[in-house]
């Protein structure tokens, strides 16, 4: 190949390729005419005179082309197609045969020897051209293949060793969820090798509690360009051993949308697990440590206000009481992340038994009833049945009600109005959240605790009942942000559901669902 600059208007544009074609011929006349020919079409053309030369110049500098002769004393030309034809590095040069020799079994003798063409003399100018055009486009269009193709094989390669050496165990299916590639660290973490993986269902290899809905979201479920779908579960290795498992999904849509594969990236997660618990026993000891003192400083705290309290004056009073005060919020604190520490741990146990949600609520209202006085608050009660019989923990579910409704009063400000409201319907809303309990109870308990206060950011609803979420705004109010975090808990531990909504005028509104019992 060569290369030839054009200047167009001052400074050289990018160098023009130019193919370099090599002339076999021993007869210098048919030489000189088809390298004028070659040239004026602007070519560079180099010439041989035999077939030994055309193999030392092929060696020098390979063509990109060769219009070789048949018919020449030495190395004829069949013997040079076969040479070149053999080699690795030359077997790609493409080669027209020019020759005298015009049967059809010459021809075919010809592109038998490995000929990409063959054009019989005497020939036509044009056709000789176009003959050249062809077999240069050609060869350029392989050279851009092989290049193409040895680029993506190099990335391949990059990708493959990437993917087997990364610490995650990566595996791909099809759509119907065969296995299709299976890396390194997904046979160490399942303790299947490859070629037990490979064309295997996914279900197969991903053994769990439920294997069609960890190997699928689930049948109603749509995917999207882009999403991707992290589940938790427990893996049952080929030895038995099960670990738990962090797997996320994405996946692989075809041009037409529809989904034609997925790929599955999992890694083990028993360490972070095991830290996990200990980080969690580490908590729970130190915070049920802090109770017994905690304890002990109200309990003494209120044995020598009573005993003082006609002997010392209101600042050394106030000061006990403020004492008082924050022992009861940190014993508080301490208990909620007790609760929190139980949840965790799969240990909080729910000591249910037929209750009568009306005592519940009533108890609730009148527990807050002087604090809501004390802010000119009216708490209002809407009850349409004299019982609401359920299967709940009165303790736990009583702690629900007293901390929304002390919420209500936090937030509502002075002169405000909260609603407690409850009422069973024979079937959910359409629009309601749905639990198995609710589906199958005989009837639905709907109860609502709404306020007219300033409502909640409509940025905080959706997190509202995450562990340590508050409200923008209120860092005035105490709190530590766990309260509707274990209200959650406790009502979805009795098969209910817990949302929150703003009011289309002031304030919002919280909402239970619980299963009744029949009365």
């Amino acid at each position: 190949m060569q290369e030839k600059s054009e200047k167009q208007g001052g400074p050289s544009r990018l160098m023009d390729i130019v193919s370099n074609i090599l002339v076999v011929d021993d007869n210098r006349n048919n030489l000189e005419l088809l390298s004028d020919i070659l040239k004026l079409e602007g070519y560079y053309v180099r010439t041989a005179e035999s077939g030994e030369v055309a193999l030392q110049e092929v060696a020098q500098e390979r063509p990109d082309l060769m219009l070789l002769d048949i018919m020449m004393p030495g190395i004829d030309g069949y013997e040079v197609c076969d040479t070149l034809k053999r080699r690795t590095e030359t077997q790609d040069i493409p080669i027209i045969l020019v020759s005298a020799k015009g049967s059809i079994e010459d021809t075919i003798k010809g592109l038998s020897h490995g000929a990409d063409d063959y054009i019989r003399k005497p020939y036509n100018e044009m056709e000789l051209i176009a003959r050249v055009k062809a077999a240069l486009k050609m060869k350029h269009l392989l050279d851009e293949v092989r290049h193409t193709n040895r680029m993506l094989s190099n990335q391949k390669e990059q990708i493959d060793t990437i993917i087997n050496t990364m610490g995650e165990g990566l595996f791909s299916v099809n759509q119907d969820m065969e296995i299709v590639f299976f890396n390194s660290a997904a046979e160490e973490i399942t303790g299947h090798n490859f070629r037990e993986a490979i064309g295997k269902k996914c279900m197969q290899i991903f053994d769990c509690p439920d294997a069609g809905e960890c190997c699928s979201p689930g049948p109603d479920f749509v995917p999207l360009r882009d999403q991707k779908v992290v589940q938790e579960y427990l893996l049952t290795r080929k030895d038995g051993r099960r670990i738990p498992i962090r797997k996320s999904t994405r996946f692989i849509f075809s041009s037409d949308d529809e989904v034609i594969g997925r790929v599955e990236v999992f890694e083990d997660i028993s360490r972070e697990k095991e830290l996990e618990q200990k980080k969690a026993d580490f908590i729970s000891m130190v915070i049920h440590d802090l109770k017994n003192p905690l304890t002990t400083i109200k309990i003494c705290d209120k044995i020598v206000l009573n005993e003082t309290r006609r002997s010392i004056d209101a600042d050394l009073t106030r000061l006990l009481q403020n004492i008082e005060a924050s022992a009861d919020h940190l014993l508080n604190l301490v208990n909620d992340l007790l609760d929190i520490s139980k949840l965790e741990a799969g240990t909080m146990e729910f000591n249910r038994q037929r209750i009568d949600m009306n005592d519940i609520m009533e108890i609730s209202i009148n527990t807050q009833r002087m604090i809501s006085l004390t802010k000119e608050i009216e708490i209002e009660k809407e009850f349409a049945a004299e019982r609401y019989p359920i299967h709940g923990d009165k303790d736990y579910l009583l702690r629900v009600m007293i901390n929304l409704i002390g919420n209500a009063i936090k937030f509502t400000p002075k002169g405000g109005k909260i609603r407690v409201t409850a009422k069973d319907m024979a079937r959910l809303k359409p629009v309601d959240p749905s639990t198995a309990e609710l589906e199958v109870a005989p009837s639905v308990l709907r109860i609502s605790i709404s306020d007219n206060g300033t409502g909640i950011p409509e940025e905080d609803l959706p997190t509202i009942f995450e562990k340590y979420r508050r409200v923008r705004g209120t860092t005035d109010i105490e709190g530590a942000g766990l309260g509707l975090y274990i209200a959650k808990v406790i009502i979805e531990g009795h098969g209910g559901r817990i949302w929150v909504a703003n009011n289309s005028d002031h304030g919002s509104t919280f909402t239970i669902l619980l299963p009744a019992l029949p009365e």
